[in-house]
């Protein structure tokens, strides 16, 4: 029997699924995150065989044997240049993974085009992640391709979860000095966090190593204390919802779909806050897009990673 292996490596944790070549799920695992510019090389090379070999082990008769998969498929948040593809490289083709991939059967790409494959079958359609980072990706019915934002945490970030964390910190620290009007952020973030203050606030925020995930998960608080009515909370939402329609934008810009019917894909725990920042979100987009079509991610971006390694195959 033949295998196929898909893999998501995203900001956060990294899915792998393995089927046969009608796409069929045989077995999947779930490790943290193989993104090597938040956990470096040999973390990412540890996560990564972690969860792929235990996939392996979860199908029955492939425990402990060698074989090769037919086709492989990686989309990998943070593979956004020549350079990162080569530090993936590397990785996916480690000394204990390598001998069950075909490098002629091997795709990688970014975690927004395995996201797209699963989430539309639409000749022009667009992803928007909003997870613990941001991005935008589309394709029109010529084919072409187009990406903003997701530069990662200091080039571009704008509409993550991490750039919702960081803001509603800085507005932590803008009210206790004064800087700023008094926020609930003040006392929710250190309930949340299980501190006692803002000194052991600072020392959270600055504590080694730096976690891009830490910050992020802070966008859960941020929608609970806008629900409470916390204008600053709102604020930050709204404004991380208005750097998302400009990626858009961009994208649609670029693809010549400003006027056209398109499907836009959402993807990203960020979305979990409906009122404040999903619903702002689409309110904004359908006022620049009347004939927009909102798609939520029904599928795991895996099971793209699958469909485009099967595509692949059938096209040699």
């Amino acid at each position: 029997m033949d295998y196929i292996l898909g893999v998501d490596g995203g900001g956060t944790k990294t899915s792998v699924q393995i089927s046969d070549l009608e796409g069929r799920k045989l077995s999947e695992s779930v490790s943290k995150s193989c993104n090597y510019k938040s956990v470096g090389v040999e973390k990412a090379i540890e996560n990564l065989n972690q969860a792929v070999f235990s996939a392996i082990e979860k199908v029955k008769g492939l425990q402990g044997t060698r074989f090769v998969f037919k086709g492989a498929c990686f989309g990998l948040a943070g593979n956004d240049s020549e350079e990162d593809e080569k530090v993936f490289r590397k990785i996916i083709f480690n000394s204990k993974l390598k001998d069950y991939l075909d490098p002629q059967r091997t795709f990688m790409y970014n975690d927004t085009v395995i996201g797209l494959a699963a989430g539309s079958d639409s000749r022009n359609k667009i992803i928007l992640i909003c997870g613990t980072g941001s991005n935008c990706y589309g394709v029109n019915e010529e084919g072409r391709e187009a990406k903003a934002n997701g530069w990662d945490y200091i080039l571009a970030d704008e509409g993550s979860g991490y750039e919702i964390g960081l803001k509603a910190l800085k507005a932590v620290m803008r009210a206790y000095d004064g800087r700023d009007d008094l926020t609930l952020l003040s006392r929710t973030i250190l309930e949340d966090l299980g501190l006692e203050n803002i000194r052991d606030l600072i020392r959270w925020t600055y504590s080694k190593p730096f976690s891009k995930d830490r910050i992020a998960a802070l966008a859960k608080t941020v929608c609970r204390t806008a629900e409470m009515g916390d204008q600053i909370s709102i604020k930050i939402l709204d404004e991380e919802a208005s750097e998302a329609v400009i990626s858009v934008e961009a994208v649609a810009r670029k693809l010549n779909l400003i006027d056209k019917k398109f499907e836009l894909v959402f993807v990203g725990n960020v979305f979990k806050c409906e009122k404040y920042f999903k619903g702002v979100l689409m309110q904004k987009l359908k006022k620049k897009f009347p004939q927009i079509v909102f798609m939520p991610l029904m599928k795991n971006p895996v099971d793209g990673a699958i469909k485009l390694a099967i595509e692949k195959l059938r096209e040699d």
